[in-house]
């Protein structure tokens, strides 16, 4: 059996980034966009795929809504949260024949590299030919699948809980008083999250609120006791 560990690649999402900027082509394949709440991306473009890396703020891969959800008007579920050194659709590359669910979601104001995917692969050649680092990425990717996957399982407000618990975790700031979750983290994008109602979030929110859990005055939201989440 092949362990990950065992796989060796000088090369990271940093230094793939790196290399990008340092690129003497960097104009011609590659561009800075500053995005705004709600703004969309997409990977599949008229001008071939593109794959995006976060250079700051926060945003949400979000999934296709079906046509019911579309007449009721209802949000896009959010599937993953990304950030500052993350990627959106560098896996994608790798399909043979692939057809986006999938779209990345600006929760704030941000800003991201755009890249086109031929312009990568020329990158890869170089510097990854054996594919490790796409193995390590595809491994990421699984994880996070399989974590979500597991949140589904589990009641509403639980499912509230360790979302709140995963964000401060991962995209909270820590202070003397608890981990401060981004102002980006709002009830609406934890609803979507979890796959709830606003109103069920607010709900939690107060009672966790009640038991010392978490405090949202002064916004945003401060996890005070992490261990009874």
């Amino acid at each position: 059996m092949l362990f990950l560990k065992e796989l060796e690649s000088n090369l990271t999402v940093s230094k793939l980034m790196e290399l990008c900027f340092e690129h003497p082509n960097f104009k011609d394949y590659c561009s800075v966009i500053r995005t705004k709440k709600g703004e969309v991306l997409e990977s599949l473009s008229p001008t071939g795929t593109k794959v995006y890396f976060v250079l700051s703020g926060i945003y949400g891969m979000i999934v296709e809504k079906d046509a019911e959800l579309e007449e009721e008007n209802c949000k896009e579920s959010i599937i993953r949260f990304l950030q500052k050194g993350d990627n959106f659709g560098l896996y994608h590359l790798f399909y043979d024949e692939w057809s986006p669910h999938v779209s990345m979601q600006s929760l704030g104001h941000g800003e991201v590299m755009k890249v086109d995917s031929n312009f990568l692969f020329s990158i890869f050649d170089k510097v990854d030919q054996n594919n490790f680092f796409m193995v390590k990425v595809m491994s990421e990717e699984l994880r996070e699948a399989h974590a979500f996957a597991k949140l589904s399982f589990l009641k509403k407000e639980e499912r509230i809980r360790k979302t709140i618990l995963k964000c401060a975790q991962t995209l909270g700031t820590f202070s003397d008083n608890g981990i401060l979750l981004p102002r980006e983290v709002t009830q609406e994008v934890l609803a979507r999250y979890t796959n709830t109602s606003r109103e069920y979030v607010a709900h939690t929110l107060t009672h966790l609120i009640k038991e010392e859990i978490i405090r949202n005055r002064p916004k945003p939201l401060l996890v005070m006791d992490k261990n009874r989440l």
